[in-house]
């Protein structure tokens, strides 16, 4: 890549603009919706509601240009993740959408992982359209941990009219095992149950067992104990099918946040970034499903055989 390159419509980028002064957001922000538009493409600015005010002053009106705020699009990292792709996926071929704004990373910098997780995941689930981002992130309000790991997580570094490639640039599968990435682990403590599964017969007895465990001994909202054991049943169907005759489970309920453990003694999953491709019309989906139902779910493959698949709510 040749520095200074524009955007490529009709091609996939999400790039990063790092900024320490409105002056810098500002300008990059005009020079990428000018070229969205100019593109023919369909734009959105988010933000917090203030920045969303500035920027519209600065922007102004057109018909294929929208605002929306941080607390209505992104909700949590993964629902925020799937409406992307779904949209992207379910709209005609020729159009295009640039987005761009910030990243609800919130006041408190333990969260930061989960969305810097998200930015990771954008660059695998979204790359086969035609989308563009931009993130911005603030210096002034940001730590360095963070600024480096959205570096780590954006192909491109961008004033918003140029770009250059991203040296600190992690492919998704290697920014997973990447400290910055802060890839949850089973809690410490004994889990809530321990169940052996040995056929789909099993199937049932186990989901009762995690929606019990985590109705007595969590805080988390019933409808989401739901989607949590939705999710916990694909990746057992899953171990079941492709990982031999014994399938372990492990679950722990804790106060706001539940996390399963299923592993098995199969040949393993070569991709750990199976399941958030799109679906074709016929084949699997049961993985994308279960990262759509849950906040976190992780492949790792054991040595010398077998899988585990960690499932997590949202952290709290």
């Amino acid at each position: 890549m040749s520095p200074h390159r524009p955007i490529a419509t009709g091609s996939y980028s999400h790039d990063l603009l790092v900024h320490d002064g409105d002056h810098d957001l500002v300008e990059g922000t005009r020079a990428f919706v000018d070229q969205g538009l100019a593109s023919g493409g369909h734009v959105l600015v988010h933000s917090a509601p203030e920045r969303v005010a500035m920027l519209r002053t600065v922007l102004g009106a057109h018909p294929r240009l929208e605002y929306g705020l941080d607390r209505d699009l992104y909700l949590s990292p993964m629902r925020t993740l799937f409406a992307y792709q779904r949209k992207l996926a379910e709209s005609p071929a020729s159009t295009e959408f640039w987005v761009t704004g910030t990243v609800p990373l919130g006041e408190n910098p333990a969260g930061h992982a989960a969305w810097a997780r998200y930015e990771s995941a954008v660059n695998e689930v979204l790359s086969p359209y035609a989308f563009h981002g931009l993130c911005t992130y603030d210096l002034r309000a940001l730590p360095p941990e963070t600024i480096a790991a959205a570096r780590a997580t954006h192909p491109c570094v961008s004033t918003g009219a140029h770009r250059t490639a991203s040296p600190e640039y992690q492919h998704p599968a290697d920014f997973l095992t990447n400290p910055a990435a802060g890839v949850p682990g089973p809690p410490d403590s004994a889990p809530t149950l321990s169940a052996t599964l040995r056929s789909e017969q099993d199937l049932r007895s186990a989901r009762h067992l995690v929606a019990q465990s985590a109705v007595a001994s969590s805080a988390v909202a019933r409808h989401v104990i739901d989607a949590f054991v939705q999710a916990v049943n694909e990746a057992l169907v899953n171990a079941l099918q492709h990982g031999g005759a014994t399938v372990h489970l492990k679950a722990w309920a804790e106060t706001s946040r539940l996390t399963c453990l299923v592993t098995d003694a199969g040949s393993g999953i070569a991709d750990p970034l199976s399941g958030y491709a799109y679906p074709e019309a016929v084949g699997p989906r049961g993985l994308w499903v279960a990262r759509q139902l849950c906040e976190g779910l992780f492949i790792s493959n054991e040595s010398p055989a077998g899988c585990r698949v960690l499932l997590t709510t949202a952290e709290g």
